[in-house]
């Protein structure tokens, strides 16, 4: 874990000396990251108390028992419980990181990961105030749908290879930190730990690529969107909004805005899918957890549930 820890801080701090230098030097770029990551703080830490608390607590264990029975109503479970609850990308991944070091599912995972960060109740009363109901409560379906597919899929490969086969030893090896002999407090203590320091350093990470990709596109980027043809309107939308996340609550706006100028409900559709699943924020924090082959099936089911939901967004409004 110690190798893996130094080389994402240097990688980090190597983009950073980059886009500190490039096109023209300035502290900008380093200034920025370092203080979205002060304002994520908060939220690091409650995501850190939270796992911390899943490791200690016999919650884990219950649902583990529950699920581990009843595989196909987990996959129902976790994608409508990610599908309705306020859990952002960010967030999700340490949570399901320390329930799968007690043995959740993967395909209960799967469906967590990719329903919870694109809605929630909040966002969904936001998303119908700016841009209407029939295209929240088609945010929201799209989430649930995402979701249980996601689930059905790593449910059939589950099937073929044993769980073990699909994570990252360094996340399960923190299991030994949590072991029976050890007391609750110490195994809240451990989990907490291990989950800060996982989501500071991937996080940082993030941001820094995220505000190289912000430098050289910019904002202006976007307008882009509304000058091409409605069928590839959407596979753009998704193009940007991957990489260039815009947190869901500052993109309705502008979403608002850019569809008053020509961009299509399907194209709006996709870039906020696109940029909620499989944004930085939450691929990066993905990546740390699972092997190259789910992190590419993650990638695949996000980008093809994005295309999908906004083709059919424009096939419903249009």
């Amino acid at each position: 874990m110690n190798t893996r820890f130094s080389l994402v801080w240097w990688a980090t701090l190597a983009l950073l000396a980059l886009g500190s230098l490039l096109p023209e030097p300035s502290i900008e770029l380093a200034r920025s990251v370092i203080v979205e990551l002060f304002k994520l703080l908060p939220l690091i830490l409650f995501v850190a108390l939270m796992a911390g608390w899943l490791a200690s607590s016999q919650l884990a264990d219950r649902v583990r028992n529950t699920l581990d029975s009843r595989p196909w109503h987990a996959i129902v479970f976790a994608g409508l419980i990610g599908a309705i609850t306020p859990v952002c990308g960010i967030a999700s991944v340490p949570l399901v990181a320390a329930l799968l070091r007690q043995g959740i599912p993967m395909a209960a995972a799967m469906a967590f990961w990719l329903s919870s960060p694109v809605t929630d109740p909040g966002m969904l009363i936001l998303t119908a105030g700016i841009l209407g109901w029939p295209f929240a409560i088609g945010k929201l379906l799209a989430a649930l749908l995402l979701g249980l597919v996601a689930g059905a899929v790593m449910q059939g490969l589950s099937c073929w290879k044993p769980q073990t086969h699909w994570v990252r030893e360094g996340a399960l090896l923190q299991v030994s930190t949590n072991s029976c002999d050890s007391s609750a407090p110490s195994r809240f203590i451990d989990e907490a730990k291990a989950t800060f320091s996982m989501v500071v350093r991937w996080l940082a990470f993030a941001l820094t690529l995220e505000a190289m990709v912000r430098a050289h596109l910019g904002e202006t980027g976007f307008s882009i969107l509304t000058t091409v043809d409605s069928a590839w309107a959407v596979p753009l939308a998704v193009a940007v909004g991957g990489p260039l996340y815009i947190e869901g609550y500052a993109a309705l706006p502008l979403l608002r805005g850019l569809i008053d100028m020509g961009l299509t409900p399907g194209a709006a559709m996709a870039f906020l899918m696109s940029g909620a699943t499989i944004s930085l924020y939450s691929a990066i924090a993905v990546w740390s957890l699972v092997r190259p082959a789910i992190f590419g099936l993650y990638l695949t089911l996000g980008i093809v549930g994005a295309l999908i939901a906004g083709w059919m967004t424009d096939l419903v409004m249009l």
